[in-house]
C-alpha cells in the first residue's frame, strides 16, 4: 500500500505539471492573439471587427487545445485522489 500511495503522489506530481502547462499556454495563446489582433487592426485592409474576427478564429484550437492540456492534468490529479483515498 506504501507504494501505491508514493504512485499516487507522483501521478498528481505529473497531473500538475499539465494543469501548469496548459495554463501557461493558454495566456501565451490570448497574449499572441491579442497582439496579432492589435497588428491586422491597424492595417488598411482590415476594419477592427474584421481583424477581431481573423484573430479569434486564429487561436481559437490552440486554447482549446490548452485547455485539453489542462483538463488532462486535472483528471490525472483526481485520480491519484481516488488512488491515495483507496489506500487508507
Amino acid at each position: 500500500m506504501d507504494q501505491l500511495a508514493s504512485d499516487a503522489r507522483r501521478l498528481a506530481t505529473i497531473g500538475t505539471f499539465f494543469i501548469v502547462a496548459g495554463w501557461v499556454f493558454v495566456i501565451y495563446a490570448l497574449v499572441a492573439g491579442v497582439i496579432w489582433w492589435i497588428d491586422l487592426a491597424q492595417r488598411e485592409a482590415f476594419n477592427v471587427i474584421e481583424a477581431l474576427a481573423i484573430s479569434a478564429s486564429a487561436i481559437g484550437l490552440p486554447i482549446f487545445a490548452a485547455f485539453a492540456v489542462a483538463g488532462f492534468g486535472y483528471a490525472l490529479r483526481l485520480f491519484a485522489l481516488y488512488v491515495a483515498a483507496k489506500t487508507q
